[in-house]
């Protein structure tokens, strides 16, 4: 028996999922051969770019076989494998590699000879094997990252299907249908809370309107002004401003109708980003949306409401009408007729929908702050393998780490 590894069981950050066997006999033919503590290189478009390859550790029988897809690298005397799989996948080498690729078009790939192009500075052993032991500390931290991230993906999913289905009792507790069934009544939703209505959206807005593009598109946008969402800017995260377009304010003041405000409720209303959506926070100042985005108003707009709103929007319960009204469509356009007739959960009582707007924020804001740490953790790898890759920052031995 050997290892087995296709390239759908390689990851674009170098790790092997999977554990696939084989018989030696039926594999030795018509796939590469490779031994334990080799690197693979993904070598074929799109593959290489995204950054495929991994380092062949824990091969059964310390053999393995692959996709004829990829390269294979072996450490010679005095070069350590692991900080040569770091290299592997390092943006440097894959940049320049994309540069060595041939073939048509879907089907380029990197040959062998670009290897023996590339050159990376001579560092010692020793050093090599403690710059690839700090990136691995780096890989490990992003892992169990990722891994928390996705915990709290679940977390977050299930706790927001119970807050919309069951509410919270007097004392802030998840009400029980199977212990108290009398606390909870049949809807047109399905099983809710007695003291929850089914309003639509119709009935709880003062305004559901989205707004224009100005005469000119994209020639009267500012780099100042009055802010101009657009529907790239509105996601299920809030409104992401990275690529914020802005507007003069004589066009603001003809767009009168497209003004949005503190705890209206964005939602993408056409295009590939149809359902998407979020609350408009305080602070925002003077801000428009375009054709794409639809604003709701509420009769009485509070944070806690318009985080709510946007919150049943999201969830199955909206993008479920979505769908529905979208069926056979692709889902590329609503209508304000479609968007008003909504039916949403609303409990009656504004204390309770206000205790559930807090458990969701509380939710989100551990997601967003571990997202935000795992972006910091890859930017701090990304500049460790700038330093120790290429020497520019000489570590000493692990036992001296500590000195370095």
């Amino acid at each position: 028996m050997v290892s087995f590894v296709p390239m759908a069981d390689v990851t674009d950050t170098g790790r092997r999922i999977g554990n696939q066997t084989r018989l030696q006999r039926e594999v030795s033919v018509g796939y590469t051969p490779f031994e334990e503590r080799d690197v693979l290189f993904a070598k074929i478009t799109p593959c290489m770019e995204n950054g495929k390859g991994f380092h062949a550790l824990g091969l059964v029988n310390g053999i393995g076989y692959g996709s004829t897809e990829f390269h294979v690298l072996r450490a010679k005397p005095g070069t350590n494998d692991r900080f040569l799989f770091h290299w592997s996948m390092s943006t440097e080498l894959r940049k320049k590699a994309e540069a060595f690729m041939i073939g048509s078009a879907g089907q380029q790939r990197v040959q062998a000879s670009f290897f023996d192009h590339f050159t990376i500075p001579s560092i010692d052993e020793t050093e090599q094997a403690e710059a690839a032991r700090i990136l691995d500390a780096a890989d490990e931290a992003i892992e169990r990252t990722e891994v928390l991230i996705g915990k709290l993906k679940a977390i977050k999913a299930g706790l927001l299907y119970d807050l919309l289905t069951r509410g919270l009792d007097d004392n802030g507790q998840l009400r029980d249908p199977a212990k108290r069934p009398g606390d909870f009544k049949s809807t047109r939703l399905g099983r809710l809370p007695a003291g929850w209505d089914t309003p639509s959206i119709n009935d709880l807005a003062v305004h559901v309107g989205s707004g224009i593009t100005p005469t000119g598109g994209t020639n009267v946008y500012k780099r100042e002004g009055v802010l101009f969402i657009r529907s790239q800017n509105v996601t299920f995260d809030g409104l992401l401003l990275d690529d914020v377009a802005y507007i003069d304010e004589r066009t603001h003041r003809m767009m009168d109708r497209s003004e949005v405000f503190a705890h209206d409720v964005l939602l993408n209303i056409t295009g590939a980003s149809i359902g998407r959506c979020c609350p408009v926070p305080e602070g925002l100042g003077p801000a428009n949306v375009n054709q794409h985005v639809c604003a709701i108003r509420l009769a009485k707009p509070r944070r806690e409401d318009a985080l709510f709103l946007s919150t049943v929007l999201a969830s199955f319960i909206g993008q479920g009408q979505i769908d529905r009204l979208n069926a056979g469509s692709n889902r590329q356009g609503l209508n304000y007729r479609q968007l008003r007739s909504f039916i949403v959960p609303w409990p009656k009582d504004e204390d309770e929908r206000t205790l559930i707007a807090t458990k969701i924020e509380s939710a989100e804001a551990r997601f967003r702050a571990e997202t935000v740490y795992l972006a910091k953790l890859k930017a701090i790898k990304k500049g460790l393998m700038q330093d120790l890759l290429t020497g520019r920052v000489r570590v000493k031995a692990s036992n001296q780490s500590q000195e370095k």
